[in-house]
């Protein structure tokens, strides 16, 4: 698993991009450990093999591995298109020695969400997290229902496992109108990875950078005692490479300043 409070950069920035260039480049950049978006696995056909050959050339690994768009929320027969997409996701995630898998609780809208959509939404991620015990399995504040803090944490109740948990991403929230600091005082207990980005007039950009300051977030969060890792992710509209770095440069700087002795 992760050291505590290790940072990783994502590739989903770069998800457009021929993978095994992105990964050079990451590498000559000093970014071994990733997270590692399977597109490129699962929607483009790339070798599983080739990754993981061309990871350890550069001496990089993947302790984590981001699926894609799933809907936990779908009842029978739809739901055996996101439970056998997981299962390719799990493979591949242990291939490249992951044992955290990202995922998505799924698109249902926040006025459909009810105490029947709850109960199939918590079967169907309790028949993947089951069958998979020794994987930890995050999932993601997004769209729709899953952009309520109370929905994510009333879903993970019942789900009721110790391998699902949540992957907070508090500008998520923001741009979805909720407090990040309302968010995480919802949702804590369940929190076991962080997303890190910044947001500026209504889009995503870098970490450190736009209108919303997180470090009253991460310092709420790290004093309440969270030792899990962050992953540092860009979205925005500029050079992909040069904004993820300078966001992985300031969450690593912001961390060590809230971890620093007093």
């Amino acid at each position: 698993m992760l050291e505590p409070l290790q940072i990783l950069p994502s590739t989903t920035s770069h998800k457009r991009e021929p993978l095994a260039p992105t990964l050079d480049v990451f590498a000559r950049l000093g970014f071994r450990d990733l997270d590692l978006n399977l597109n490129h696995m699962i929607e483009r056909g790339v070798a599983i093999d080739d990754v993981r050959r061309t990871l350890s050339a550069n001496g990089q690994r993947a302790p984590i591995v981001s699926g894609g768009w799933c809907d936990f929320f779908d009842a029978e027969p739809r739901i055996q298109e996101t439970l056998d997409s997981v299962e390719r996701q799990v493979a591949a995630a242990r291939t490249l020695g992951a044992r955290m898998i990202r995922l998505f609780f799924g698109r249902l809208g926040e006025a459909d969400y009810s105490a029947h959509a709850r109960a199939t939404i918590a079967a169907n991620i309790r028949r993947v997290v089951d069958r998979h015990r020794d994987l930890l399995f995050v999932f993601e504040n997004h769209d729709g229902a899953a952009s309520r803090p109370a929905i994510c944490r009333e879903v993970l109740e019942h789900v009721d496992r110790p391998n699902a948990r949540l992957n907070f991403d508090p500008i998520n929230f923001e741009h979805r109108g909720v407090r990040s600091a309302d968010a995480l005082r919802i949702l804590s207990p369940f929190i076991a990875h962080v997303h890190l980005k910044g947001y500026a007039a209504g889009e995503f950009c870098e970490f450190g950078a736009g209108d919303v300051d997180l470090l009253p977030v991460l310092e709420t969060l790290m004093g309440g005692g969270y030792q899990g890792g962050f992953t540092v992710e860009y979205e925005g509209a500029f050079d992909r490479t040069l904004r993820l770095y300078l966001g992985v440069c300031a969450a690593q700087s912001a961390i060590d300043r809230l971890r620093a002795p007093a």
